[in-house]
């Protein structure tokens, strides 16, 4: 009889099936199989269990995998190692009912490889029911949340039907305005730096190099205006500078840790320009596998959904020899260096991003993917094989310079430093990146000292005259130069990702998700790759801050996130959890609902952009499609996005309001003009 195995996406069966033999069949799921109906709540107040329906368009999928289990052997359900694909498992099991549930095992693989893959299935077990309750929990909450807060909006603000709270959707909506408001109540100060050209009075080469003043009197200079800069400039017309002390030493910058969904995102963000949507579908597709030269599909990266920096003893020893053949033994470490999983709530039975066989280097199978799979895949490669590496080394060195000025006891203390790369280390393969990352913390060299430098107070010079106590210096130049405090920078699309991965809000696989919900409900905007609240998503904060505090508070949001995790361990019950945060969550939301209603205001209303906007009313559950989030292939420029339109569901591009028109009918139910009905449909809020 054959083997059976269940995955979720139908390019993840292709892959596997090309892994193994004959004996296997394997079939997916394509995503979820049931939903919680978006007409009602659809949750037993009772016991707090979610009412689940077979998804539109799924039964026949459903009657495809019976009909295969029941001639299979064994079931192997092989979903996603996290809680959401421990769920699809579960409710897979559920539907295909006895005596089909007596041969159903469970496996979970890090990577899609041939040896993976056998490992998994050489190691079945049960489903971890803990992880269901978990995710069961959650799916629960947020629906609670959603359903219960969305009206104290309606109520709040009239005009707009569509608005939407959410558990982590509103605190993250609360980082984004708050961040604005500090914004707009910033007043700048203005200060001056003074800096000086040097060079070492007896070097015959006159190698100049920059000192910044660093003490008036032993105390951090208060320039303030440019007359504070002109007096100390006059004073100085005349000093003696002369070396007071030299500090040499080193700088051992070790390698960054390898990717996590978080760190991929920014760092894809900050130096491919990709926002994190991309980043998912391009690391989904090399996940899932692409054809290499032999014509078979292949697994290039682990799963991409962790929080772990964890990287498997077999992975180690892969980048060890690269390392070797490539680089050299100089580079490589006595013993593998072991990263520790700075996040509490991690599951470190999760690896981290990495490529799968370190030996496929980008150059070598960039024939075969995309240009952003391409650069997606050397980034994920260099990161990984750069945190195996030895840190790099710098020789530093560290001036201070006195000024003595005749007839007079003011002291002034220049400070100069410099550093030189004794040995690249880790940078020899992740330079580039490593400098582009590092630089938002320490300036390189430069003329004049930058905007965000005042705590620092000098600049660093990329070499040095070789300098001893007691040298004369000459001066060349003073260079004194006006500055103005900075306001804090709106978020990125990933930074706002960063700043909820360290507050404890969300999980790996909803980080993309919540900020594309906050600009699908038009409460943010991205203007030069940087969020802002909209009018609307200013109101919708306001009043959750006047009403419903709760919900955007951003210690209880965590906190019920470290309860989830609680339950998933096995370390608390998902009764006594719901039945917690129920009680107190209701009564706030009664007293909000009453608040919100007596100060009724007119809703901001986003600029019209096109005329498809799904109309008021209740919300449609959407087939599926492999297609969500491709490329558009029409503009090449937008992704692909699941709408409900007049005659039915249907694909179209994100970039609409800029002019794609492009369109295609999804699902087999999309409703044909003389099929659309009338019946009045109720609106529902979105999770």
């Amino acid at each position: 009889m054959t083997k059976l195995i269940i995955v979720e996406s139908a390019k993840k069966a292709g892959t596997i099936k090309g892994m193994l033999g004959a004996e296997f069949v394997v079939k997916a799921t394509s995503g979820h199989i049931l939903e919680m109906p978006a007409d009602e709540m659809h949750v037993n107040l009772q016991d707090f269990t979610p009412t689940l329906h077979l998804i539109r368009g799924k039964g026949k999928k459903l009657e495809e995998l019976r009909k295969a289990a029941a001639q299979a052997e064994t079931v192997y359900l092989g979903t996603d190692m996290d809680r959401e694909g421990e769920a699809i498992a579960q409710h897979v099991a559920e539907r295909l009912g006895q005596p089909i549930a007596n041969k159903i095992r469970r496996i979970t693989f890090t990577a899609i490889t041939r040896t993976d893959l056998q490992a998994a299935l050489a190691s079945p077990r049960s489903i971890n029911l803990k992880l269901v309750e978990a995710q069961t929990a959650r799916r629960v909450i947020d629906r609670l949340v959603g359903y219960m807060v969305s009206p104290v909006l309606w109520k709040g603000l009239s005009g707009l039907r569509r608005l939407s709270a959410g558990r982590v959707q509103s605190p993250a909506l609360w980082l984004v305005v708050e961040r604005e408001r500090a914004i707009r109540v910033f007043v700048p100060e203005e200060w001056w730096s003074i800096e000086a050209e040097l060079s070492k009075t007896s070097d015959p080469t006159h190698q100049k190099f920059w000192a910044t003043l660093f003490k008036i009197k032993g105390r951090k200079p208060e320039l303030k205006t440019e007359a504070d800069a002109q007096k100390v400039l006059a004073d100085l017309t005349s000093a003696t500078w002369r070396v007071l002390n030299v500090d040499k030493g080193t700088r051992v910058r070790k390698p960054y840790p390898p990717f996590t969904t978080d760190s991929l995102q920014q760092a894809a963000s900050s130096q491919l320009g990709f926002n994190p949507r991309l980043t998912m579908k391009l690391a989904q597709e090399l996940y899932e596998g692409v054809k290499l030269g032999e014509g078979k599909a292949v697994g290039l990266i682990t799963y991409i959904r962790t929080d772990s920096v964890a990287v498997a003893p077999e992975a180690q020893q892969a980048a060890r020899d690269v390392i070797t053949k490539y680089f050299g033994e100089a580079y490589l470490p006595a013993k593998p260096p072991i990263y520790q999983t700075r996040d509490k709530t991690a599951q470190e039975a999760h690896e981290a991003i990495r490529p799968v066989d370190p030996w496929k280097t980008p150059k070598g199978i960039e024939t075969y993917l995309t240009p952003p799979q391409y650069q997606l895949y050397r980034l994920i490669w260099r990161r990984f094989i750069a945190s195996q590496m030895k840190p790099a080394i710098y020789d530093t060195v560290t001036v201070d310079i006195e000024t003595i000025i005749a007839g007079s006891a003011t002291q002034y203390l220049f400070r100069a430093t410099g550093s030189t790369l004794r040995f690249a280390g880790f940078l020899k393969v992740y330079g580039v990146d490593a400098d582009a990352e590092e630089s938002r913390q320490k300036k390189t060299k430069g003329s004049a000292a930058s905007e965000n430098e005042r705590e620092e107070g000098t600049i660093e010079n990329e070499s040095m005259p070789d300098l001893v106590k007691g040298d004369d210096l000459t001066l060349h130049q003073l260079l004194p130069k006006q500055h103005f405090t900075q306001p804090p920078k709106r978020y990125t699309e990933a930074q706002l990702i960063g700043a909820l991965k360290k507050l404890g809000l969300g999980r790996p696989s909803t980080y993309a998700t919540i900020v594309e919900t906050l600009k699908d409900r038009n409460y943010v905007a991205v203007e030069k790759k940087r969020l802002y609240p909209t009018p609307l998503g200013f109101q919708v904060c306001e009043l959750l801050e006047r009403h419903v505090q709760l919900v955007i508070d951003v210690g209880f949001t965590a906190q019920m996130e470290e309860n989830l995790d609680r339950i998933a361990h096995g370390q608390a019950n998902r009764l006594t959890v719901m039945g917690e945060f129920y009680g107190p969550f209701k009564d706030v939301v009664d007293q909000a609902l009453a608040g919100a209603a007596a100060e009724r205001q007119p809703a901001a209303r986003p600029p019209k952009t096109n005329k498809t906007k799904r109309p008021a009313g209740r919300s449609k559950s959407l087939p599926t499609s492999d297609k969500v989030g491709q490329v558009c292939p029409e503009c090449k420029e937008g992704t692909l996005v699941a709408k409900q339109g007049k005659y039915g569901p249907f694909l179209g591009c994100s970039r609409y309001a800029a002019g794609c028109r492009f369109t295609e009918k999804l699902g087999s139910g999309g409703r044909t003009k003389r099929q659309s009905t009338r019946r009045k449909k109720r609106r529902t809020p979105s999770n």
